[in-house]
């Protein structure tokens, strides 16, 4: 949850990950979360992005991703440098579909211009731990699209799988998981909807929101032996 997941808020989290960001790894992103913020968005603003993403790095005490958004390859590879002297995974971000970050060649807009979305994992992927973040709902061929990810060094793909004006996509966690570590997100809201994720196919399930309803969420859902069901990448 980009204004949010911050070092601080997600070191209070009962998870075994925590993602934190979005933060924006270079000049192009952090313009366009700017102008996001100017129209009433709560985003990350750093004087200088990759000392603003370092200083919640030196933070972390947790299992963790940091989510990133760059109009840049080198915006990527050096949060990738950053992340990984601090021992956690990259989330290349093709998910955010604010019309600021899309402008900026970022988000979702990778999900549309798939092959920079490969180059940036076959580059990062060789320096870090590589996750996508990425937005369901769309005519988009998404096991093909993962199939490819995994191929380019991809450790883990992160689908919000959602529906437009509905829930979660359990059929395209499916597919997905198939082919590689998946963690589903979306309308993941008590433990029945959790373990529901968790049997389509996925080795983890993500919240976001719902932490906010309720800082205890984490801890309650670990009551059910499948969603504290131990996993390895």
């Amino acid at each position: 949850m980009a204004g949010i997941n911050d070092a601080e808020f997600c070191n209070r989290q009962k998870a075994s990950l925590v993602i934190l960001g979005g933060f924006n790894a270079d000049k192009g992103a952090m313009e366009a979360a700017k102008a996001a913020v100017a129209r009433g968005r709560k985003e990350f603003v750093f004087e200088d992005p990759l000392e603003g993403i370092e200083n919640e790095l030196k933070k972390v005490k947790k299992n963790f991703a940091v989510n990133v958004r760059s109009s840049t390859m080198d915006g990527y590879t050096e949060a990738a440098e950053l992340t990984d002297c601090y021992g956690g995974i990259i989330e290349i971000n093709a998910h955010c579909r604010q019309p600021e970050f899309v402008q900026a060649k970022c988000g979702e807009w990778l999900l549309f211009n798939p092959e920079v979305l490969y180059e940036i994992v076959e580059r990062v992927s060789k320096i870090a731990t590589t996750a996508v973040k990425l937005r369901g709902g769309y005519g988009i061929d998404y096991e093909k699209l993962c199939v490819k990810l995994f191929e380019r060094g991809c450790s883990i793909v992160h689908i919000d799988a959602m529906i437009p004006n509905g829930n979660c996509d359990l059929y395209l966690i499916k597919r997905i998981s198939k082919h590689g570590f998946t963690i589903g997100n979306n309308s993941f809201v008590d433990i029945k909807s959790g373990e529901r994720v968790i049997g389509a196919g996925a080795k983890m399930v993500s919240a976001a929101r719902a932490t906010l309803k309720d800082k205890n969420f984490f801890e309650k859902m670990l009551e059910s032996d499948i969603l504290s069901e131990p996993v390895e990448l």
